[in-house]
């Protein structure tokens, strides 16, 4: 469908010579883009590529990225898009896990990626086919209505292999750029990964598919002064980035602070966007900050547009265009189901997590959220992230709220620890601004702070000191990674 939706925007189009996509390496127009996907389509045909086969794309942030993505849109196959930050034992295992039949990557990544799989296509950073090398062609392996394969940030597990329908590529950034209104007017930035879904279903994809320009850099040198100076520059309109960009934003020391007034859509999601750093920002930049929520399962369900002159940072706003919801609890309060046409269709080889997400066609999110009289949603908590002190449901997400709310504070996540007689409490693990500072000082002006603002059962019993939490490409702390570590001193 997005293939087929882009094509015909084109072929209808008077000026389809206007930019597309713009990256330090190529440029290419829409006409460009459409013209480059069609040639690599019929290569990728030619190898005997079509519905049913997986291609996975092991490519940074360049147009060919776009291109191959709508190449196999074109052929029906499933796009799976590999992050180029994985080690080889991780791509190993997501390449059994995708059942991946063709690997598509730059010319200078042939010789990593063929030790993944004999089948390869090198391509040019516009997209344009340099090296096949596709000794058999690959029978089909999997539902041929799938469109694409994501892989799962794993911030609390091993990653799952999201399956999406083409039906629900398309209809993500459809709602999605319906609901920012977004038009052939827009420039969007994109320095966040093109293979997760915050880089290509939020950012890249809305863009195109209403016409505006986007420009790509890549995450690998996408610092926060570089990218500040670049929206400036570029007079960007649309730009989403994860809380770290937005934190360290407001505390660099400028000579000049950039200019920011083009910028009418600044996002921020993947996580929690703390209030301080919302308020500092505008404090510095004269730009209020908008929040996204959503799940790799669904994409985008929400998102914080503000009332008016109103703004809501505690608050990630109303369900978008095509999201139907209700609340599995009592009164306001509740895990949150949801449906949609962007909905994913179950996880590749695992039948029981499918189920235990999907019932009766509602998406189970896991997360706890509290509705307003306004209808404002604000995210509670994990519906299984949350530690029973001394009786009491403790959602890991409301001390973390707590705790990041400080700005001597860079990054924090709560997690439960069972002593010997299996009694729950709390540990927070946290990185200080001030690296210097004791964990018994970090501590102690942690549990004063939250002394005034929670219940004494939900302060920490115990408080460990990181130098950085450890983090996925997209900045999610990942808490399976802190558990399974040789944590830092405590206190």
């Amino acid at each position: 469908m997005i293939w087929e939706f882009l094509a015909r925007s084109v072929s209808t189009s008077t000026d389809s010579e206007r930019p597309a996509i713009v990256s330090d390496a190529a440029t290419l127009s829409y006409a460009e883009l459409v013209t480059n996907a069609e040639r690599l389509a019929g290569a990728l045909g030619d190898a005997g590529i079509g519905p049913g086969n997986v291609v996975l794309a092991y490519l940074d942030n360049v147009p060919a990225f776009l291109v191959a993505l709508l190449a196999s849109a074109k052929l029906g196959s499933t796009f799976a898009p590999l992050d180029i930050g994985v080690t080889d034992a991780e791509a190993h295992a997501l390449l059994a896990l995708s059942r991946s039949d063709l690997i598509i990557c730059d010319p200078t990544a042939v010789a990593r990626c063929e030790r993944w799989s004999a089948n390869l296509v090198a391509v040019t950073v516009r997209g344009d086919v340099a090296e096949t090398r596709v000794p058999a062609p690959p029978p089909p392996s999997i539902d041929p209505g799938i469109g694409c394969m994501q892989f799962s940030s794993g911030t609390t597990a091993a990653s799952k292999g999201i399956l999406l329908g083409h039906q629900a590529l398309f209809y993500r950034s459809h709602y999605l750029g319906r609901a920012l209104g977004l038009d052939r007017g827009d420039r969007t930035l994109c320095t966040l990964p093109l293979s997760h879904t915050h880089g290509a279903e939020c950012l890249a994809l809305p863009t195109l598919m209403t016409g505006g320009t986007l420009y790509l850099k890549s995450p690998r040198f996408a610092f926060p002064l570089y990218i500040l100076e670049e929206l400036e520059r570029l007079r960007i309109t649309f730009f989403s980035s994860i809380p770290q960009f937005y934190d360290f934003a407001v505390k660099l020391a400028l000579d000049r602070t950039p200019d920011l007034g083009a910028l009418r859509l600044p996002f921020c999601g993947s996580a929690a966007l703390a209030r301080v750093t919302a308020e500092a920002f505008f404090a510095k930049y004269g730009v209020h900050i908008r929040q996204g929520y959503g799940l790799a399962e669904l994409s985008v369900i929400c998102m914080n547009m503000h009332d008016g002159d109103t703004v809501h940072y505690d608050s990630v706003g109303k369900p978008i265009e095509g999201i139907e919801w209700r609340l599995d609890g009592v009164g306001a309060e509740g895990e949150l189901l949801v449906r949609s046409k962007a909905m994913f269709a179950g996880y590749i080889n695992d039948a029981a997590a499918t189920g235990d997400k999907l019932k009766d066609g509602w998406l189970h999110t896991g997360d706890v959220v509290a509705v307003d009289d306004h209808g404002r949603f604000r995210i509670v908590g994990r519906k299984d992230d949350f530690i029973k002190v001394n009786g009491f449901k403790v959602y890991a997400a409301e001390v973390e709220t707590a705790i990041i709310g400080l700005d001597w504070i860079v990054e924090c996540a709560v997690l439960g620890e069972r002593d010997e007689l299996g009694t729950e409490s709390m540990v927070a693990h946290v990185v200080p601004r001030d690296a210097s500072r004791s964990p018994r000082a970090v501590h102690d002006d942690l549990v004063r702070h939250l002394r005034t603002v929670v219940s004494d059962y939900k302060i920490p019993k115990r408080c460990v000191v990181w130098s950085e939490l450890p983090k996925n490409p997209l900045g999610k702390i990942l808490k399976a990674k802190i558990r399974s570590s040789s944590t830092p001193e405590s206190a």
